[in-house]
């Protein structure tokens, strides 16, 4: 189950339930009714089913900052409480290759960012923060460029402060190799800012901070990461067994 129970989390933090085998069809809406989403302030929500094995809740639009939520599953008396944070949201044009960051709606930021080059584009679509690692090796090695040190496209760099976006590795880090950051893309879709500007990020942002790109011709999918804001309401609940949970 995510989030961590206890946890503190951002406002596109969806509750996301892995089971251990296939759901059939036939059972969904009555496992959907079992597992009973509850808030403070009340906010409606839908389950939605991503794949066979794995449902996810969310509201229909973000999450009110200081919502108090608690799931709990059927009779098993297992329960999941979290907290909602503060309104942080990231807003990245590929484009303009500026990422601008709001606080209560608030603009607070414009960096400059940089995203992926032709062929390998970043993601568009609204992600929310999965992970916060601070050191990460990047290697071209490990997304199948080139394994042989010297060889062509072949690079090994440090990278701090990496927020993870997606399961398929879209990171927002720093990049101080990247001369070209408010001018061009030229990364391997990874989302690059400067090392004071990534570290600027990380002390504002948490887990479960809505990410969202825009200009780009590749869409998220939604079950890469925490990215269920990418899909609209109807698309969202064209996938749930049992419809809007009102309590």
């Amino acid at each position: 189950m995510s989030p961590n129970n206890g946890s503190k989390v951002g406002v596109a933090m969806p509750v996301r339930v892995n089971f251990a085998s296939t759901v059939p069809s036939a059972n969904r809406a009555a496992i959907e009714k079992s597992m009973l989403v509850t808030s403070t302030p009340h906010v409606d929500g839908a389950w939605s089913w991503l794949d066979s094995n794995t449902v996810d809740f969310r509201p229909q639009g973000f999450w009110p900052a200081g919502t108090k939520v608690s799931v709990q599953f059927g009779s098993t008396g297992r329960t999941l409480d979290f907290t909602i944070g503060a309104d942080h949201e990231i807003v990245v044009d590929a484009a303009t290759h500026k990422m601008n960051v709001y606080e209560n709606n608030v603009l607070i930021k414009t960096l400059a960012s940089g995203t992926g080059k032709t062929g390998w584009e970043t993601y568009s679509g609204t992600m929310a923060i999965e992970e916060m690692v601070p050191h990460i090796e990047m290697t071209s090695c490990a997304i199948g460029i080139q394994c042989t040190k010297g060889g062509p496209g072949w690079y090994d760099l440090q990278t701090y402060h990496d927020l993870q976006l997606t399961d398929s590795g879209t990171f927002i880090h720093s990049a101080w190799w990247d001369n070209s950051l408010g001018k061009a893309n030229v990364s391997h879709g990874c989302i690059h800012l400067s090392e004071a500007d990534a570290a600027a990020l990380w002390n504002i942002v948490q887990v479960g901070d809505p990410v969202t790109v825009k200009g780009t011709s590749k869409k998220v999918s939604q079950s890469n990461g925490f990215a269920d804001y990418t899909l609209t309401w109807s698309q969202w609940l064209s996938n749930s067994a049992s419809g809007i949970q009102v309590f």
